[in-house]
Parts: structure tokens; sequence; C-alpha cells
């Protein structure tokens, strides 16, 4: 009977340890850095503890199915629609390319490649564009691990790829109705992104020419921005700066060393990526407190919060945490945001608070 409990402890432990891996975002890596990162698996301590769990969430799935869609109900509907539901449940095929690209960073193994190969092509035969930037954001991971591991497509299926990333890109760029808020900075984000996975200028150009003016219409000089403005919450303030952050890193991983210093550039204003980010610290510390969502002026937030959906009603102040993100992209133009992501940090650490963290210090060896 005691071996029986420890070893359903033991069990309860693993499940635990793999369900914490938290491997939604990716980040492009060179060949490079990959190998880099190699080396800091087998040296480094942190890094060890961290990729014990990503390797582990690997081989989960690698017995698991794609579950494509063909359109993706996700923008405007309340978290109870059975829609979204669904949709968020086939979705999960993102988090797991996600998995599946880190473990491959780590060990350049084939078989997290052709599994992920596997989803990729699923998704592609299946979904049809729409140039909704909110749900079409969510195909990071797939882009990000097809970029990396395009060398085991053939031909005709880099064919396929390349001619679905076009579609979803050219349908974005003709959807005339595209706000001024975070929706803009997604959008930029995925155009960019496949403009420069496909090496199209014409796309690079529009998510340049684009991103600055977002920062000139949708940032402002106090450090606010459109988003909080509209829904009157930090974590939308965040949610529209962490595309831009990332497209930023985009650009200099695969902008052949053209050094864009998006992050900051400043409108006649003074408004800038990095004065929206410092508007955060002083919540992010716990020096402020900030009430969301108390004068939002959108009604989709008004009938989240009158579904009795917790997150989002009116006075629930702003959790720190949910800046973490946040910050580990700015750490990657500005490592003077270290302490802020060590108070947001639930466990102790010298270099590594996270999986992500790790990717981040990689991908700057070339600062």
């Amino acid at each position: 009977m005691r071996l029986f409990y420890l070893s359903f402890l033991l069990l309860i432990i693993h499940h635990l340890a793999v369900a914490e891996v938290s491997i939604r975002q990716t980040l492009l890596l060179t060949a490079e850095e990959q190998q880099y990162l190699m080396k800091l698996i087998q040296q480094n301590k942190e890094v060890q503890n961290l990729w014990y769990s990503v390797k582990e969430a690997a081989q989960h799935i690698l017995d698991d199915q794609p579950n494509p869609l063909q359109i993706i109900h996700y923008e405007g509907l309340l978290d109870t629609n059975p829609k979204r539901i669904a949709t968020e449940k086939s979705l999960r095929d993102m988090d797991k390319l996600a998995v599946l690209l880190n473990a491959y960073y780590g060990t350049q193994n084939k078989a997290y490649a052709a599994k992920a190969k596997k989803y990729i092509l699923a998704w592609v035969n299946t979904y049809q564009a729409t140039g909704n930037p909110i749900n079409e954001n969510k195909f990071e991971p797939l882009i990000h691990s097809y970029q990396v591991m395009r060398s085991y497509f053939s031909p005709s299926e880099k064919e396929l790829v390349n001619q679905w990333l076009v579609k979803i890109a050219e349908a974005e760029m003709a959807n005339p109705n595209i706000p001024e808020n975070n929706w803009k900075a997604k959008q930029i984000k995925l155009i960019g992104t496949i403009g420069l996975v496909l090496q199209k200028e014409s796309y690079v150009q529009y998510a340049a020419e684009n991103f600055k003016a977002y920062v000139d219409k949708s940032l402002y000089g106090d450090g606010g921005s459109r988003d909080l403005e509209q829904r009157d919450a930090l974590s939308y303030h965040t949610s529209g700066l962490d595309p831009l952050l990332t497209y930023a890193i985009t650009v200099d991983q695969l902008g052949d060393g053209v050094a864009t210093d998006f992050f900051r550039y400043e409108n006649p204003d003074g408004g800038s990526i990095k004065r929206s980010v410092d508007f955060v610290i002083p919540y992010a510390s716990g020096e402020k407190e900030y009430k969301e969502w108390v004068n939002t002026k959108v009604e989709l937030d008004k009938r989240r919060a009158e579904a009795g959906l917790e997150k989002y009603q009116p006075g629930k102040l702003f959790d720190p945490k949910e800046s973490r993100d946040t910050f580990e992209l700015a750490y990657f133009f500005d490592p003077s945001y270290k302490p802020i992501i060590q108070g947001l940090s639930e466990n102790s650490f010298e270099d590594y608070n996270s999986w992500f963290s790790v990717l981040i210090d990689v991908s700057r060896q070339n600062i």
C-alpha cells in the first residue's frame, strides 16, 4: 500500500511538472543561437531544471494528433460561448507546436520536427484565412516552427505552406476594419513576421511603416496607450505592447543585421514602446494599484462583466504577474528590467525565472 501511494504521489508530481510548463510563447532563434542554447542546457543548473519540463511535455505530445479548424471562433465571443470553447480546444495545437519547437531547439531531434510538420500541414490544409488578427495571431507558434524546421518540408510542401502564409498576410492587409489598438499591433506582427519568413520585402516594408505609424497614433507621451484609454485595463495595455516587442525582436533575428530600434522610437509627443513599458513599472512593483474595466468604452467588456466573468468585473485589481511577459520581452532591449522580472517571479533565481527568459537571453547573444 505504501508503494502504491508513493507511486501515485510521484505520478501527480510528474504531471504537475508538465502542467506547469508555460510554453505558449515562442521566439525565433537562429541556428547559432540554438547551438548556444544546447550548451547552456548542459552547463547551467537553472536552465537544466527548466529544460526538464520542456522535454517531458514534448515527449507527451508525440502520440497526439492535430485538431485543425477551418474557421476560428474566438474574437468577440464570451469565454462561455460553446464555439469559443471548442476553438480553444483546437488551438491547443498551437501550444503543442510551441512545446515541440522549444524541445527541438534544445535537441535538434528529428522526431520533434516530424511531429511539428504534421501539425503545420494539418492546419495549412484546413484553415481558411479571414484577415482577423485577433484570431490569426494564434498562429505565431506555427509560423515560427515552420521557419526553424523548413528543411524538413519537401519542395511541394514548402510551396503549400508559403502560399497559405501569403493568403493570411494578404487577407490581413485587405481587412479595412482594423482599429488602431492591439488589433493593429497583432496585425503588424503577423504580416511582418510572414514577410521576414518568406523574404517578401513588401510585407516587411508594410510592417515597418505601420509599426511607426502605430506608435505615432496609439502610444502617448505619458506612457499610456489607446488600448488603456479604450479598455481602462492595464492587461490590455500590455497585450498591445507584447506583439510589437515580439516583432521588434524578430526583426533583429531575421532582418539581416539591420538595426531598427523600434523599442526606443519616439513619436512627436514623446510616446514610445519603452515609455509605455515603463508606465507599467509602479503597478508591476506593487507601488500602485490599478482598478480595471471601471471606465471601459467597449461593449464586449461590459457583456463579459454582465455574464459574471470574474476577470472582467469592474474594479478588479490588475495582477502584476500579468506584466511579466512584457518585461521579459523588453529585457531583450534593456537589461535594466531584470529587477522588475525578479520581483514578479514566485521563485528566487539568479539568471532565469522561466523558460521564455532563457530564450530571451539566448537571443541577445549577438547584441
